[in-house]
């Protein structure tokens, strides 16, 4: 892999919202699990979940299509939760197991150093997102690194100025680090 120099996080947040930003802080979600549960007087609708889950997707893609990317490789992957578990959990934040059987299926496949094409980024996103499995993804020009409450890091060795673009335009946050990428790539 070549040098990362641009690393950028992406998140669903907007300054008053972000997660223990401690007081004045506007009240929002940061997990599937709070499908149903009230914000500033509106309930957070699956529908409102897989909205915000799609844009995630997208933005992903934006920088694969930056940095022709058209596969990653699954670079690290913790499965902490079984099965039964994960079924349990879709099922609490009214997702059906029929309308979940793909990401399910690919749940039980995916493996460290498995190489991924743009279906299965989707579903390992999904599985990310809604926090069934921790995960970094990267190709020879990109990594993508999943961190709770919503938050996703995106390296890459070229700018991306379109795809930052794309994501700003989607209203979803991003920032490109200005200190050093604090976390440890393994590449």
């Amino acid at each position: 892999m070549s040098a990362i120099n641009y690393y950028w996080q992406i998140s669903k947040y907007k300054n008053d919202e972000l997660p223990l930003s401690g007081k004045g802080s506007s009240p929002t979600w940061s997990s599937v699990s709070d499908i149903g549960n009230t914000y500033n007087g509106n309930t957070f609708l699956k529908s409102d979940y897989l909205t915000v889950e799609e844009l995630f997707i997208k933005a992903i893609q934006a920088f694969m299509n930056c940095t022709n990317s058209n596969k990653l490789i699954v670079n690290q992957l913790e499965k902490t939760l079984k099965l039964d578990l994960i079924e349990a959990s879709l099922l609490k934040a009214r997702f059906s197991l029929e309308e979940s059987k793909e990401m399910l299926e690919f749940f039980k496949e995916v493996e460290k150093g498995m190489t991924i094409g743009l279906s299965e980024v989707k579903l390992i996103t999904q599985l990310a997102l809604r926090e069934y499995v921790w995960t970094q993804l990267q190709s020879d020009s990109l990594f993508v690194r999943f961190d709770y409450d919503y938050f996703v890091d995106i390296g890459s060795t070229i700018q991306c100025e379109e795809a930052v673009k794309q994501v700003r335009e989607m209203n979803l946050s991003i920032n490109l680090w200005d200190d050093p990428y604090p976390f440890k790539i393994e590449l």
